[in-house]
């Protein structure tokens, strides 16, 4: 809402540099029907703190007084140097008229401290006006609404005559709800949840990745509240698109995006004779997120290079590292410097994985780990009783120790083989889709590892 602070009067009667003597202030609300006075018996030095105010309603036609209030911690509209700001009027300041409960009057909220857990939220008590005087009435329900937002007062939709909430905690966890009053009570209509799902702990019976949402939707529906949840993911970020060169004279152009753990890009060698783009994966470690490394691999699943690079934290923010090859016997090293590009990113290449083309033959060989593996992996015509898609799949390494589950899938791109399922000596583990790759991990070092976790690349 428009502040109104053009129409605030700070009385002339009291000097503004004494800031230890009462201060007092008037202002019309929005519809002009009323004018409020509002006290401050002992003023803060620092305008900053709340202090108590007392104030006053009045007709502004005919100056009767409506009604008296008083809030405990209400916030001083002066900045430091005593002039008067805009913080007496409005959603975020120590009075806000309008019509909450969407019957035609104005309301009030009072402005009556700041959240205990949070000081820069402010607090209100939130009161309706009484239908048969001109007179409000504190709303407990309003109130609560108004202390659960993370902004310290709810938004809300006249149009429609629904209130809106967001209440956020911390970085991983917020809900927005949408509510009706009826009568001096509020009915919840619906709410949507997301919950940030960190990656597993060791120790626990699933294998969790990193960069997925749970979201959890209820809605009222004939008097029913129905509810459901899905896991979403993973999180992707922005595409850094690069050139530049190596040793200062080999051409590259090469591409790469985080999506949750997972790190997918491409690598082009723009003068070699065969300059299609070589796919490239890597995993994010929580050592160091500057840090970014990308494994080359070629069409047979193999290792054939590791590109390291981070960014630079001076302009012109070049991106610098090395590359060094994965061969056997090859100690081959260069020098990295890339730098952003402006160019298109064909939208397909960052795209989920097509639903047809999860099923197929994955293999991995010779890693940084000497593992070889072969994934063979199907996505199964019927769901469960839950209304999951179901994997059946088989891993067979090189040492011919072999898996095979048939388990629910977590969203269309996430398995998890949990236990009792997973074997003893390999506990939990998933396995993720991205474009062209599955990638098994799991969310501790198992006690005997028969080389499952690594980068299998599609092949069919």
């Amino acid at each position: 809402m428009r502040s109104l602070v053009g129409s605030v009067l700070l009385s002339t009667a009291l000097s503004a540099s004494a800031m230890a003597e009462p201060r007092a202030f008037s202002v019309n609300d929005r519809s002009g029907q009323y004018l409020v006075d509002v006290l401050f018996p002992e003023p803060p030095e620092d305008p900053h703190q709340l202090a108590q105010a007392f104030i006053t309603v009045r007709d502004s036609k005919t100056l009767e007084v409506l009604q008296q209030l008083q809030t405990p911690a209400g916030n001083v509209p002066v900045d430091r140097n005593g002039k008067v700001g805009n913080w007496l009027l409005g959603p975020q300041s120590l009075l806000y008229f309008d019509d909450f409960n969407f019957d035609g009057r104005q309301d009030l909220a009072i402005r009556n401290g700041n959240d205990p857990d949070a000081s820069y939220k402010p607090t209100f008590d939130v009161y309706l006006q009484d239908p048969q005087k001109t007179q409000w009435i504190l709303n407990p329900a309003l109130t609560n609404l108004a202390k659960e937002d993370s902004k310290g007062m709810f938004s809300f939709s006249p149009l429609d005559g629904i209130l809106l909430s967001q209440t956020d905690r911390g970085c991983c966890w917020s809900r927005d709800t949408h509510w009706k009053m009826r009568g001096d009570e509020l009915v919840l209509l619906y709410s949507s949840t997301e919950e940030q799902i960190q990656p597993t702990e060791p120790g626990e019976n699933t294998s969790m990745p990193g960069g997925y949402t749970l979201r959890t939707t209820g809605e009222l529906k004939e008097g029913q509240w129905h509810e459901q949840s899905r896991l979403e993911g993973p999180e992707k970020e922005d595409p850094v698109i690069l050139s530049g060169t190596l040793d200062a004279k080999t051409p590259v152009e090469l591409w790469y995006q985080a999506q949750g753990a997972v790190i997918i890009g491409e690598v082009r060698y723009v003068q070699a004779d065969n300059s299609e783009p070589i796919k490239l994966l890597g995993i994010r470690e929580d050592v160091d997120d500057d840090l970014i490394s990308l494994h080359e691999y070629a069409g047979d699943g193999a290792q054939t290079g590791t590109w390291r690079i981070s960014r630079e934290n001076v302009e012109p923010y070049f991106f610098t590292g090395t590359w060094t090859s994965d061969a056997k016997g090859d100690d081959n090293q260069r020098a990295v410097l890339l730098h952003d590009e402006e160019r298109e990113l064909e939208a397909d290449k960052i795209d989920d994985v097509d639903a047809d083309q999860r099923s197929g033959h994955y293999r991995m060989r010779q890693d940084a780990l000497g593992h070889d593996a072969d994934l063979d992996l199907k996505i199964l015509p019927d769901r469960d009783a839950n209304g999951k898609e179901v994997a059946e799949f088989t891993v067979i390494t090189k040492d011919s120790v072999t898996e095979h589950h048939i388990v629910p899938m977590d969203t269309d791109n996430l398995i998890i083989v949990r236990e009792p399922q997973a074997s003893e000596k390999n506990g939990p583990y998933h396995i993720q889709l991205v474009k062209g790759f599955a990638v098994i991990g799991y969310n501790a070092v198992p006690d005997s590892q028969d080389g499952l976790a690594g980068v299998y690349l599609k092949l069919r």
